[in-house]
């Protein structure tokens, strides 16, 4: 156990009355162009969203718990920031200033590891390794005055939850300094241990999952996923675990479980609620023409279970080419969506990719007829031979190469 002569009882007052009773600003990152899943999950939550001029980037005004339900609930987001503060600074003198300001000592805990990350834009300070010195000379300082022992600077990359991750972005010389709440990259999930060819990350098939109108409720909604072009499973699994309201993590511990202002207690109620509403999964339907993929996809399957304690997550897999097979027996039109991310350009070599698209278009046309469609395509040349008519479309970049996301119903 520490002992210090810092005041606890006076520092819990205050964190109670600052940051758990407040509503606080998060920044909530995501994949450029799919900004709207994000403010669907948001608006499911009873919550609204801004969009900041960046691409990719929203803000919220959120209370504690609700932060917390964001990062342990959220499937859209790649990464989750509680914002400390925003201002100009010109000088290493004004920066530290300005950082000794922030009342640190409610955000993170006496003695705690801490890294840093910064990027700078336009800034006249963009010497990272001063900015770095600045923020551990004010840290330093500011928990000496208060007879506390100081945080220390570690420069180490492990995922270790305890350690904090305080980020400081420049540009024009405005500076904003956050806390990462998440822990890093919120897509990897775990359960997918296994990929093969070229894998959709997982907040981008969740998104496009949302965009496509999964889990919205109502008489008109999705109750089957047709998943053709499986490969590792990433869509069918993201679909098992939003429609079984699942927590797309639920074995990681988070930053957030490390910060003064954390209730353990109240968390425990929290993750309970959240388990009471999980219900059982839509049907999916998940294939692929591919050996290795369907291995991998139930392999990945097999960890999901393992992780969520989910015994009857399940779905009807086969080895079957998306161009001769049928639509599977029984299958609702008006209430199923077909999910595609077929193959293209650099990620596997399909030979003539225009006549591949118009090929598939043709295939929906025909045999899916009233059935909700959603496809990831290559370039408008694509789009073009696809030839179906498109309700909504969203551009978005996948492993750094532009496509458009298309929905439809043929």
């Amino acid at each position: 156990m520490i002992l210090t002569h810092m005041n606890h009882k006076a520092l819990d007052r205050r964190v109670k009355r600052h940051i758990i009773a407040s509503p606080r600003r998060v920044f909530l990152a995501l994949q450029p162009g799919l900004e709207e899943a994000g403010e669907i999950e948001l608006a499911r939550m009873g919550l609204t969203g801004s969009r900041e001029k960046e691409a990719g980037s929203l803000t919220a005004d959120v209370k504690l718990e609700e932060l917390w339900q964001l990062v342990i609930t959220g499937r859209s987001f790649s990464r989750i920031y509680l914002r400390l503060d925003d201002f100009k600074a010109e000088g290493f003198a004004e920066l530290k200033k300005k950082l000794a300001r922030i009342p640190w000592e409610l955000y993170i805990r006496e003695g705690c590891e801490y890294r840093v990350k910064i990027s700078t834009t336009r800034s006249r300070l963009h010497v990272h390794d001063r900015i770095t010195k600045s923020l551990n000379h004010c840290l330093n300082e500011h928990f000496e005055a208060l007879e506390g022992i100081s945080p220390r600077f570690t420069e180490s990359r492990e995922s270790d939850p305890e350690i904090q991750t305080i980020i400081i972005r420049a540009l024009d010389d405005r500076f904003t300094i956050s806390l990462d709440a998440g822990g890093g990259a919120l897509y990897r999930r775990g359960y997918r241990q296994n990929i093969n060819g070229a894998p959709l990350k997982e907040n981008i098939a969740a998104s496009l999952l949302l965009l496509s109108g999964l889990g919205a409720e109502g008489e008109n909604g999705i109750t089957e996923l047709i998943d053709p072009m499986c490969g590792s499973g990433t869509f069918s699994l993201e679909c098992l675990s939003i429609t079984s309201g699942l927590r797309p993590s639920p074995r990681k511990t988070y930053p957030f479980e490390y910060w003064p202002s954390f209730r353990p207690g109240r968390f425990n109620w929290l993750t309970g609620e959240i388990e009471k509403r999980e219900k059982p999964p839509l049907k999916i339907h998940a294939s692929d023409m591919d050996t290795k993929s369907i291995e991998t996809a139930e392999l990945n399957l097999t960890q999901l279970k393992g992780d969520s304690g989910r015994e009857d997550l399940e779905w009807t897999m086969a080895e079957s080419d998306f161009f001769t097979s049928p639509v599977p027996e029984d299958t609702k039109r008006d209430r199923a969506l077909l999910i595609l991310n077929p193959p293209y350009g650099r990620r596997l070599d399909i030979g003539d990719q225009t006549a591949f698209f118009r090929r598939l278009g043709e295939r929906i046309k025909t045999e899916y007829k009233g059935i909700l469609w959603g496809i990831i395509v290559p370039g408008m040349e694509c789009e073009k031979a696809l030839g179906l008519k498109w309700e909504k479309k969203y551009l978005f970049k996948n492993g750094g190469f532009p496509v458009s996301f298309l929905i439809g119903r043929s």
